[in-house]
């Protein structure tokens, strides 16, 4: 039995394919079944007229297309879940079409992606990502896109990205969608990673550095220590260790207190930047004790030169809030490879050096 509402329309395009042969009778209709199911037909049929025209008789075919309307219910089901998780994540995901091996075109963005990125649906669809992202970043993305498809299975990684959103750093992992023996489809995952990165720096910052100078702290000069050393022995070349002690420290943390005692700390931390080069390293070992690394010593001359800097500085005028007075200092130096050739060897030769400055009345520098 077919539906009252299907009766009704299939008759109107029946008279009016009766009346305009041009008006094709093609439609699909339900039916109960005698078993109380559901069936879908489609109708076709065409009309046989007499000589003046007139439909005299109907020629038609039916066919039984239900389950064909079972799969299209099912794929538009299908449909509404996959946009809601497309949609509905907090994750920013795209979809690429793969043209070729190194060729690829944006298919479309979800509205996480959208609302992150700053980049609407109309601006990412058909485009490529050297189009979309400019030649630098669209090759970046581009080289990743192409290891997905290569290797036929996922990848992620970091990038850098200057979108209309702003600037950030996003974890991004590509899936192919692999359909016989190629890659047809890619899609995209994104999470937004700028916040974690920046506490990770911070953390990094706070263990490797010291907290009252910003200068590197034990920790972070004995990994510089280690490297400077596989590299020297590696390239047969020298550099300088220096230990430094502040003379008369005690006394200004005694007399002025240790609000004052932190900021001539900070002042000497400064002041050493200043007297080094670029490539040379400064760490405070604790209390009132530096390191200093000194690159590339081709001879005596260069560790004088920078170690009567920093003496000299170091002994300038100090203002703060009421206390005005100086520091000195005591300066014991080791190279590499003639002092030491491991960390321990080196530092406890440059100490030496220092405390026998110290044993002769402060105030100097003196190799080992």
């Amino acid at each position: 039995m077919i539906f009252q509402r299907n009766l009704k329309v299939a008759m109107e395009n029946f008279e009016k394919h009766c009346i305009d042969p041009s008006y094709p009778y093609d439609q699909i209709v339900r039916y109960r079944h005698k078993d109380g199911s559901t069936v879908w037909i489609r109708c076709r049929g065409l009309s046989i007229r007499d000589e003046n025209g007139k439909a005299i008789r109907m020629l038609g075919a039916h066919t039984d297309i239900t389950d064909l309307k079972e799969t299209e219910k099912e794929i538009l089901r299908l449909t509404k879940e996959y946009e809601k998780v497309f949609n509905g994540t907090q994750d920013a995901m795209f979809l690429i079409k793969v043209l070729e091996t190194s060729k690829f075109r944006y298919v479309r963005n979800n509205i996480a992606h959208q609302n992150k990125t700053g980049i609407t649906l109309e601006k990412i669809i058909n485009k490529s990502p050297q189009e979309l992202l400019g030649k630098e970043m669209g090759d970046f993305v581009t080289g990743n896109y192409r290891k997905c498809v290569i290797g036929k299975k996922s990848i992620t990684y970091e990038e850098r990205l200057s979108l209309p959103g702003g600037n950030c750093i996003w974890s991004t992992t590509l899936t192919p969608i692999v359909e016989g023996d190629y890659v047809s489809h890619i899609v995209g995952s994104a999470t937004d990673i700028t916040e974690r990165k920046k506490l990770e720096l911070e953390l990094e910052k706070h263990a490797n550095h010291d907290k009252l100078t910003g200068l590197p702290n034990r920790r972070l000069f004995f990994e510089v220590l280690d490297r400077m050393i596989l590299e020297n022995e590696r390239d047969k070349t020298k550099f300088a260790l220096l230990f430094l002690d502040l003379d008369g420290f005690k006394d200004i943390n005694d007399n002025y207190g240790h609000k004052v005692g932190d900021e001539v700390l900070i002042i000497v931390g400064r002041r050493l930047l200043n007297c080094i080069r670029k490539s040379d390293t400064v760490a405070r070992m604790g209390g009132d004790e530096f390191t200093i690394v000194l690159r590339n010593i081709k001879d005596d001359t260069v560790i004088d030169n920078i170690v009567r800097k920093i003496h000299t500085a170091l002994q300038e005028v100090m203002y703060i809030d009421s206390y005005e007075g100086r520091v000195n200092s005591s300066i014991g130096v080791a190279i590499y490879p003639d002092n030491g050739r491991d960390s321990e060897t080196l530092l406890k030769n440059a100490d030496s050096s220092m405390y026998e400055i110290k044993k002769n009345g402060k105030g100097g520098f003196a190799k080992s």
